[in-house]
């Protein structure tokens, strides 16, 4: 007997505790009414009440999913919706930085020059190296080189600014 004392003993786990904790069971309290509509279901149904409320939840399971699924697809199609608006703002807002600077950019470029190109052309004037009197009878045409220019208005041809030489 004192060998049975101080032996440890095992507890295995049965076939049926395994199963229970597999399968918890669930104690559902209903009122009178839904008892007897649950009845009613599974009577012409002709399924158990344990049938009927799993198959319930596998439905609810699988609506749930499809819910979660619809709301993903919702989601992501408001998401590139407003993803491509936002590309074609910023293509817009893009295109019209482009064309300001393009044409802000020409027009003191075109100024600038212009204006350099005069002031040349009055220091030339100023310090007489321009052939007033050349000028005033000189037509450009479409015809005409900068060297004809240069030859008619300077009198020397190597202090015009177009000369190659």
């Amino acid at each position: 007997m004192t060998r049975n004392i101080n032996r440890k003993r095992s507890h295995r786990e049965t076939y049926m505790k395994r199963w229970l904790k597999e399968h918890p069971p669930i104690i559902i309290y209903l009122n009178r009414e839904l008892h007897d509509w649950l009845k009613k279901v599974t009577s012409e149904t002709g399924q158990s009440y344990t049938g009927f409320i799993t198959q319930l939840l596998m439905k609810y399971k699988d609506l749930d999913r499809e819910i979660e699924t619809k709301a993903k697809e919702i989601a992501e199609r408001m998401y590139n919706e407003e993803k491509t608006k936002l590309n074609e703002w910023l293509k817009g807002k893009a295109t019209e930085i482009y064309e300001r600077g393009r044409k802000d950019g020409y027009n003191n470029g075109y100024n600038d020059g212009f204006i350099d190109g005069f002031k040349t052309a009055l220091m030339d004037i100023q310090s007489g190296n321009i052939n007033t009197y050349a000028l005033s009878e000189f037509k450009i045409t479409e015809y005409t080189t900068t060297i004809q220019i240069c030859n008619i208005l300077y009198y020397s041809p190597s202090q015009c600014p177009f000369s190659t030489q």
